[in-house]
């Protein structure tokens, strides 16, 4: 692992998550429905390379959340390519690990580990509109709303903008 919390563990992504990531993540409809929508199945392998080598260039990329060897889904950063000390909040969980706290757990247990490790100076993340689950947990977790933007693939809707600065 590389970090964890109370009840999670955080590791890299591998290509054996694959069957899961595509049916309760990122390609369940279900899952995706804020996020612009599911991502193709023969895509997924070269999302997990990429948060591998993301990891190994800058020590920070999207995770596995698990619990007792169990995925249930995925949390981190996508660091920003001018400035990798810029982060973009990411976070999915399978529909059966939506409203268990668990998303709020992930999330400030990531958070704390960028904080620790200094792998970053700023957070960001936009948060669609109608996913009121997804706006509490941002706010519990710091994140101060600071604005709006639009996105080509949530259908350009005014999506929330927090931001946080870490010490």
């Amino acid at each position: 692992m590389i970090f964890e919390s109370e009840r999670l563990g955080f590791r890299l992504l591998e290509q054996g998550d694959l069957d899961e990531l595509f049916n309760k993540v990122w390609g369940n409809r279900e899952t995706m429905r804020f996020c612009g929508g599911e991502i193709a199945k023969k895509k997924i392998p070269e999302i997990i390379e990429y948060n591998r080598s993301q990891y190994n260039t800058y020590g920070n990329a999207i995770f596995a959340v698990v619990k007792n060897d169990r995925l249930l889904g995925i949390c981190g950063g996508e660091p920003d390519e001018d400035d990798s000390l810029h982060v973009e909040l990411i976070i999915h969980l399978a529909g059966e690990y939506q409203h268990l706290g668990y998303g709020t757990e992930a999330l400030k247990a990531y958070i704390e580990w960028l904080k620790a490790g200094k792998k970053a100076a700023y957070i960001y993340a936009s948060v669609h509109p109608d996913n009121q689950a997804s706006l509490n947990m941002t706010k519990k977790c710091g994140l101060v709303q600071c604005g709006v933007r639009q996105y080509e693939d949530t259908g350009f809707v005014d999506e929330p903008y927090f931001e946080f600065i870490l010490d």
